[in-house]
């Protein structure tokens, strides 16, 4: 999941986000109540008040799931763990946090006050629902209040299910983090649990498809399928940033690429230096020698053979504003939070005001393919 999102909110400094999805989750929620609770609890109610009776259960539910994340994000950053924000999407909410600031004992206890949060929202609903039945309230409303606890104490149980990356596998991962003194032990062992209750999830999906409840059956295996996909992962990222720890950029760059004029057709950028060079990242400058973009092979090949004698290099180069700037004694790690899409994931490095080199997901994953041996290689991808 990629950290964009509709802003929506920003509450106590952090902003709130959502994906499109959350329209998805919110119909389904409204549709629930609407076609479920409402009819099964207070028959006869036209079903126009009904799915406005929905709307204002799912809308409620989505503020729940803010709080919890809130919960996590306020915590965080009083613990001095940066937070970008929080984001709605179809399985919830995530509040997006440097995980690297992290130590065990901070991880079980910004896993744990998410969950708090929750319980603390149930037994209001319960409690609010009990006040409402005393007081002669009309039933729509004590249904909405008793839809809500029960929505959230079922949330609560489903997130301290102690598999990784639910609430309960953090908690986990901050305990045996805190045990071993190794966090990629931890994650790599979380992440197993967080692999198995997705099979289970999946299996019982499956069962409840064909013998149950299809649409229910079918949310379940798409759920275990997220829970499975994310376990696998954070496993892999732990993994590499482990493997990738110490590293400097200068030891994985590829040393002095070719700077290519910007003002040179394609057709000659190719026939002079594409062919006769085993680069396939070029930096371009202008007349007055300046660094303007950043020309890749996915540039290249986007323009059709027929028109490579009347584009500029310039014309299908990255600008330079765009491609992140690293140092050579700068740690990989820090380097690859910067690098996006948007520059192919590529970095230029500098030394002082001179352009020395240029970091690329090959040279990356050269690391992983020919240990430190190959961190010397000097061919950009």
């Amino acid at each position: 999941m990629n950290r964009g999102g509709v802003p929506i909110a920003r509450i106590a400094g952090i902003r709130i986000s959502a994906d499109w999805s959350v329209l998805l989750i919110g119909a389904l929620l409204a549709w629930g109540v609407a076609g479920g609770a409402v009819p099964g609890q207070v028959p006869g109610t036209p079903v126009w008040l009904a799915w406005i009776v929905g709307v204002i259960a799912a809308a409620l539910l989505i503020a729940s799931l803010v709080a919890h994340e809130l919960g996590h994000a306020l915590l965080a950053r009083r613990r001095g763990v940066p937070v970008d924000g929080i984001r709605l999407w179809l399985f919830g909410g995530i509040a997006q946090m440097n995980g690297d600031q992290m130590t065990g004992r901070t991880e079980m206890l910004v896993a744990a006050v998410g969950p708090a949060v929750t319980l603390l929202l149930a037994g209001a609903f319960i409690g609010f629902s009990w006040l409402l039945v005393q007081a002669g309230a009309p039933p729509l409303v004590i249904v909405v209040t008793e839809w809500l606890a029960a929505v959230n104490l079922a949330l609560l149980v489903f997130n301290l299910v102690p598999a990784f990356p639910l609430d309960g596998g953090r908690i986990l991962r901050g305990f045996l983090w805190t045990r071993t003194k190794n966090r990629m032990t931890a994650t790599v062992a979380a992440a197993r649990a967080g692999r198995f209750f997705a099979v289970l999830l999946i299996g019982a999906g499956v069962l409840d498809l064909f013998f149950f409840d299809p649409v229910a059956g079918l949310w379940l295996m798409l759920t275990g399928w997220f829970l499975d996909t994310a376990a696998r992962g954070e496993a892999t990222g732990e993994q590499a940033r482990h493997a990738l720890e110490g590293v400097l950029v200068g030891e994985v760059m590829s040393k002095n690429p070719v700077i290519v004029p910007s003002w040179i057709t394609v057709e000659l950028l190719v026939d002079q230096y594409v062919m006769g060079h085993e680069f396939t990242s070029f930096p371009t400058h202008s007349i007055d020698g300046r660094i303007d973009g950043l020309v890749t092979m996915r540039g290249i090949k986007q323009v059709p053979p027929q028109q490579r004698g009347n584009r500029r290099a310039i014309d299908i180069a990255i600008p330079v504003e765009r491609v992140p700037i690293a140092r050579q004694d700068e740690p990989v790690t820090d380097l690859l939070k910067r690098i996006g899409t948007a520059s192919d994931g590529r970095a230029m490095v500098y030394d002082g005001g001179t352009l020395v080199g240029i970091v690329s997901p090959s040279d990356i994953a050269r690391l992983f393919q020919g240990g430190p041996g190959r961190r010397s290689a000097t061919v950009a991808a």
